[in-house]
């Protein structure tokens, strides 16, 4: 609803489309706020607009108010849109958009940086990957045979995107994998990565 933060003539033309396509639109049969109230609230601002055009500093104020008030709706309406769209991922984007509310675009970010070095001392390997995010815990693993996801040996949950690993046998390749813990749930393994251990 990038409508939403524009001038108040572009938020009522905005607002207005939304009812117009919301009306009769059988993805939404209750939508909440009711298309009625919001429609009360449009027209509010509409009327606050056109009084204070040259009107008093109150009026001026008034608009503010009503403006913030259909905002808030706006939101509300559009958070019912989500929930209702979300019901079948297969066609949000299109129910969603036949709301008339616009659908952000998810960019995902970049993969984090994924290493394995050896440190100076023979039989221990470094691996990091960049910070995903805060407040989350980070399991690295490691194998002789990465072809068998059962031989993967963790080197422990911990809130850091870097970790240690000791005790490797020298000149032979070891596979080297990580994922992160949410509030919701794990992340996918990365794909692994190889060094030979110095």
């Amino acid at each position: 609803m990038a409508f939403i933060s524009q001038s108040v003539l572009k938020f009522i033309g905005g607002v207005e489309s939304v009812i117009e396509k919301m009306t009769g639109n059988t993805n939404f049969v209750t939508p909440l706020p009711s298309l009625a109230d919001i429609t009360l609230l449009k027209d509010a601002l509409a009327t606050a607009a056109a009084d204070a055009k040259d009107g008093s500093k109150e009026q001026k104020a008034d608009v503010k108010v009503k403006a913030r008030a259909l905002r808030l709706a706006m939101r509300t309406l559009g958070a019912y849109v989500e929930t209702i769209a979300n019901e079948n991922p297969l066609t949000a984007s299109k129910v969603a958009l036949s709301s008339g509310m616009g659908v952000k675009r998810f960019t995902p970010r970049k993969k984090p940086l994924f290493q394995a070095t050896n440190s100076a001392v023979s039989g221990i390997v470094k691996v990091f990957t960049g910070r995903v995010a805060k407040g989350v815990i980070y399991d690295f693993e490691y194998t002789l045979t990465p072809d068998d996801v059962t031989t993967y040996v963790s080197a422990g949950l911990q809130p850091s995107a870097t970790r240690t690993i000791a005790e490797l046998e020298s000149g032979k390749t070891y596979w080297f994998r990580w994922q992160v813990y949410f509030i919701k749930g794990a992340s996918d393994w990365s794909d692994p990565i190889s060094l030979v251990v110095m």
